[in-house]
């Protein structure tokens, strides 16, 4: 599966990509939606899964996720919060759940399975 995160904490997106990857998947990581934009532009096609931040500098996860949806409807979208009273606005959008940090490996797992 291929995976875009998009995470503005360095440490945090090194570990989701080492974690993705060891289990097998192709991890295109992101540290803003700027970035994220060009990655997928120079990858060419889109993610099986969006897994994001939702505060992230120069707009917010919610935002760019509803852009990523319209573009691929099929997309599969799970958003990251270290800030729990963020969630509830998020899963009222309906995109996808919400993971929070700090989270385990299995934690990260058992949520990317359910997708």
């Amino acid at each position: 599966m291929t995976i875009l995160v998009v995470e503005d904490d360095p440490n945090v997106l090194a570990f989701i990509d080492r974690l993705l990857t060891q289990r097998g998947h192709t991890v295109l990581a992101a540290g803003d939606p700027d970035h994220a934009r060009f990655v997928l532009t120079e990858h060419g096609t889109p993610p099986d899964l969006l897994l994001l931040d939702i505060v992230l500098p120069g707009s917010n996860g919610l935002d760019f996720a509803r852009a990523a949806k319209t573009a691929n409807p099929s997309l599969k979208i799970i958003f990251m919060t270290g800030l729990v009273h963020r969630a509830p606005a998020v899963q009222r959008s309906g995109l996808g759940p919400v993971i929070h940090k700090p989270f385990t490996s299995e934690e990260l797992f058992k949520v990317i399975d359910s997708q």
